[in-house]
């Protein structure tokens, strides 16, 4: 091999080591265009639920997860939210969970997807409300808690360095299992006026995903900072937005006692990206990074789902005296 052959082979073996680096369009949001304060209405149901952590609504129905019961999923058929059956259990059977992780529930055109351990599982309800595990993917080697997405059937995300065992300095790990590829993209943000490295730069810069197959784009919102970036499906970094609305900074993001949480996990639609914030707000953006709406509630809730059929958001709390209420609210945009 010549000199210049080595030289270009040397260009592009860093090229690829590298985080990838674009230009991107950068937006400071001081408002939205429209707030509604919301008194959300209250619906009474069975007292089920006692440990909610992610809940979705598919085939008319609400399920809502709790890894603490005996039975994992509680069932609830819209709009009157009367519940209906309860169903899945922990175990080494052949359609049962050994560790179920919730935030990583996915609705999927048969069903739902869940990453239980480090397994992908792809469930198909049953009519008598039996789950049934049609197929299983083994998507990453390590166990992948933080960040993890199926962002279609063969191609997965989650975080680098506190989740997929790299310690690359870019934010995310990319997996492509149709193509057998898999590639590491994004630098982190620089949102303090300290620089941080491995696990503490992971936790202080914390974010939720979400992702639409429809537009091939992937959002990400930060829990301690109100501050989001779109992505492309290839991993090149799209929008990126500071929400400039106090409080919009924790004073002291190192402590974690004292730190506010911002953003949670969002919703997605093909046109609009739901965001939780500060456990009594909804925001709406559309997927090129701009404000739609912002939905203040008169309750704190600690999951939700978006049923376009209804055009209705429902809603659930954690607080202990609401274990048999749901909540929702009409949408307004």
């Amino acid at each position: 091999m010549n000199r210049t052959n080595l030289f270009i082979l040397l260009i592009f073996l860093i090229g690829l080591a590298a985080c990838h680096v674009e230009d991107k369009k950068t937006s400071n949001v001081t408002k939205f265009p429209e707030k509604k304060e919301i008194k959300v209405t209250v619906i009474k149901t069975a007292p089920e639920i006692l440990a909610p952590e992610e809940m979705i609504i598919m085939n008319d129905q609400i399920w809502v997860f709790q890894s603490k019961k005996e039975r994992l999923f509680d069932v609830f058929e819209l709009p009157d939210c009367k519940h209906i059956f309860s169903t899945g259990r922990k175990g080494q059977g052949p359609n049962e969970f050994i560790f179920p992780i919730g935030r990583t529930l996915q609705i999927h055109h048969t069903g739902f997807t869940i990453l239980d351990a480090n397994a992908l599982k792809f469930i198909t309800p049953q009519p008598d409300g039996s789950l049934e595990v049609t197929h299983t993917v083994k998507t990453f080697d390590h166990l992948a808690v933080n960040g993890f997405i199926r962002l279609d059937d063969s191609l997965y995300c989650a975080f680098t360095g506190c989740a997929t065992g790299s310690t690359s300095d870019c934010e995310y790990q990319m997996i492509d299992l149709a193509r057998k590829k898999t590639i590491e993209f994004s630098s982190y943000p620089n949102l303090t006026t300290k620089e941080y490295e491995g696990d503490q730069r992971c936790q202080i810069y914390y974010k939720h995903l979400t992702a639409i197959q429809g537009k091939r784009k992937i959002a990400a919102f930060y829990s301690f900072f109100k501050f989001f970036r779109i992505y492309s499906y290839d991993g090149v970094l799209e929008q990126e937005v500071h929400v400039k609305i106090p409080p919009y900074q924790s004073d002291n993001v190192e402590n974690w006692k004292k730190r506010m949480i911002f953003y949670g996990r969002p919703v997605s639609t093909e046109k609009y990206i739901y965001v939780p914030c500060m456990g009594n707000e909804i925001q709406v953006w559309d997927w090129e990074g701009n404000p739609v709406i912002q939905y203040t509630l008169d309750q704190t809730f600690v999951t939700f789902d978006v049923c376009e059929n209804t055009n209705r958001i429902f809603l659930i709390s954690a607080k202990e005296d609401d274990h048999d209420k749901i909540f929702s609210f009409d949408l307004m945009h």
